[in-house]
């Protein structure tokens, strides 16, 4: 691990003290989010490296809005694969986007941007696995590692950095710092998704994780138990549940595929008959037709569309005065459709921007 400390790279002094924190769940991953030149990954470049630290430890302490008691990371790994201390050990994080989850986890950024330099390096990824196993040596960080869109509406770390996150969060030789979202090496999906208020998948807990389980083995996709299903969900409920996923003809049971055995709406209900917990108050709008949505016309259903946008918090594109709804469909209207659609693992494969009926279902589900 090649960490630079904060007296190395030039840190100014905290504006003010940083709250101690005793332990996490796990580590986000960030990325910077504007413009990173491809250059800050030539090899020469790496001297310039702690400069851009000094930078976002300045624009961080001048930010009015978030008034940030020092640089938001608690570490920031540069394309060179080294580790910037940022606030560091046991100390809370002011990146994850709400008091309660600065307080679940640790942040970590990587030196990438929305444009320019956007695929990380393999020496990165070493350092982001390094800056993980480092929090959790010294920080008593738990083992997840998740997104920061992970339980906040926006599109960092990037969609390249997220597929890593996804898979697994695993150095380039295919090691891994632990379980990820992705599935710890495992091969099995170790990852969790809501569905009417309700968690399904890896590590999920409740009266519903135990009637799929009974489900499951009604209709003969037991098997995969030792001793039968429980309140908890296990990797057995993962595999049994992939089995039912590909019996309705879904395929793919790497995580994050069609049949990787975490349920979706269509699969639950197949199985249950029903989708249990609290139904979304609000009904699915009709969905307008494509032709609601040509660049440069306007209509109508442009406006409920603008609203859905902002209220998922994919409103990063806009004229320079703020997203703000209205009937004509922009480029920035596609723009921010489209970072929505990549954020979508069902839409993530053709973001072109133009909503469908099934974007239009997620936006408003």
């Amino acid at each position: 691990m090649r960490l630079v400390t904060r007296a190395q790279w030039g840190a100014k002094p905290s504006k003010y003290p940083l709250a101690y924190i005793k332990s996490t769940l796990g580590v986000k991953i960030h990325y910077e989010g504007t413009y990173v030149p491809k250059s800050l990954a030539n090899p020469d470049a790496h001297s310039t490296c702690a400069g851009r630290m000094r930078d976002l430890q300045a624009s961080h302490l001048a930010n009015p809005k978030e008034d940030y008691s020092d640089i938001a990371y608690n570490a920031v790994v540069c394309p060179h694969g080294y580790i910037y201390e940022g606030r560091g050990l046991h100390r809370k994080t002011g990146a994850n986007g709400t008091a309660a989850l600065n307080v679940a986890d640790y942040a970590v950024c990587a030196m990438l941007g929305d444009s320019g330099l956007v695929q990380p390096t393999a020496a990165q990824l070493d350092g982001l696995v390094d800056a993980i196993e480092w929090l959790r040596s010294g920080g008593d960080a738990g083992d997840r590692v998740r997104g920061h869109r992970d339980g906040h509406p926006t599109s960092c770390p990037g969609d390249p950095l997220y597929a890593w996150v996804r898979a697994g969060a695993q150095r380039p030789d295919g090691t891994t710092p632990g379980s990820g979202t992705g599935g710890g090496g495992t091969g099995v999906a170790r990852y969790q998704v809501t569905i009417n208020g309700l968690p399904y998948g890896y590590g999920a807990v409740g009266d519903h994780v135990l009637a799929v389980g009974k489900a499951l083995v009604a209709k003969g996709f037991g098997k995969r138990y030792k001793v039968g299903p429980s309140r908890e969900w296990t990797d057995a409920d993962t595999l049994n549940f992939s089995d039912f996923q590909r019996s309705l003809g879904y395929s793919g049971t790497a995580p994050h595929e069609d049949a990787d055995g975490v349920p979706g709406p269509v699969s639950l209900q197949g199985l249950l008959g029903t989708l249990p917990g609290k139904t979304p108050s609000s009904p699915v709008p009709p969905f307008p037709g494509r032709s609601a949505f040509v660049l440069g016309k306007t209509n109508p259903a442009v406006t409920v569309l603008d609203q859905a946008l902002i209220r998922h918090g994919f409103a990063k594109y806009h004229d320079g005065n703020g997203y703000q709804p209205g009937p004509r469909f922009t480029e920035f209207t596609r723009k921010n459709v489209a970072a929505f659609q990549r954020s979508i693992p069902a839409l993530a494969g053709d973001p072109d921007g133009y909503p469908g009926p099934e974007t239009w279902r997620h936006l408003f589900s």
